[in-house]
């Protein structure tokens, strides 16, 4: 059995560490999501303005070698800027559930060395007490972060396909191709947020159910 000591020690080394893992985290997802703002922003005039798009793109230093946006196919840039848009979307959304689950195993570990330090109250930053009181503005930045951000970016997805399915005439793979894309970003987003909200209140609802027949 190990002493009380010692298992502090070893827990609140862990808890470090496991806090230093999720600060980095919680740094890429930050950065993560000026990119998807910014590739949302790209695609926005690659579709609406894709002349003016074509004059204002530069060149890029890659591998020793320069790649001029100017000379590529506007569809075929079109088709790039969709993967990209993709890949930050599901990395993004990655991040931030690992963000999630961290946070929960800290709590845990906050749970589990609090009682050994003698106090409800102590060694309790980043969960009882952060939360306690909390502030009705970093409420409204978590229904941003949470619920405005994802609804907005699904409906700008939909939103930009169908404005170059209807105005760009490119030729079809590229809208085929583009269109999986856009589906791909949508599934994502339902997957990050809004269909685990609806499994869990769809759970919550068949406890509640299962409890009112089974009481007599």
């Amino acid at each position: 059995m190990i002493a009380d000591e010692k298992r502090l020690d070893v827990l609140h080394d862990h808890y470090k560490d496991t806090f230093a893992r999720l600060r980095e985290a919680e740094k890429l997802r930050d950065r993560l999501f000026i990119w998807v703002i910014i590739v949302f922003a790209l695609l926005a005039l690659e579709i609406g303005y894709p002349l003016a798009f074509r004059g204002t793109a530069g060149t890029l230093d890659a591998g020793g070698g320069k790649l001029d946006f100017r000379s590529l196919p506007l569809p075929a840039l079109l088709d790039a800027t969709w993967v990209l848009t993709l890949a930050l979307v599901l990395r993004y959304c990655q991040t931030s559930i690992s963000v999630d689950r961290q946070y929960r195993y800290v709590h845990l570990l906050e749970d589990t060395i609090s009682p050994l330090l003698g106090g409800n109250k102590v060694y309790r930053r980043e969960g009882e007490m952060y939360l306690s009181n909390y502030p009705m503005l970093l409420n409204v930045a978590w229904i941003a972060y949470v619920i405005v951000f994802p609804l907005l970016a699904t409906i700008g997805t939909v939103g930009l396909l169908f404005w170059e399915a209807g105005h760009l005439r490119y030729r079809w793979f590229h809208t085929l191709v583009d269109g999986f894309v856009a589906g791909a970003i949508v599934a994502v987003l339902l997957l990050y947020r809004v269909l685990p909200y609806i499994w869990r209140k769809w759970n919550r609802w068949r406890s509640a159910k299962v409890r009112q027949t089974s009481t007599p």
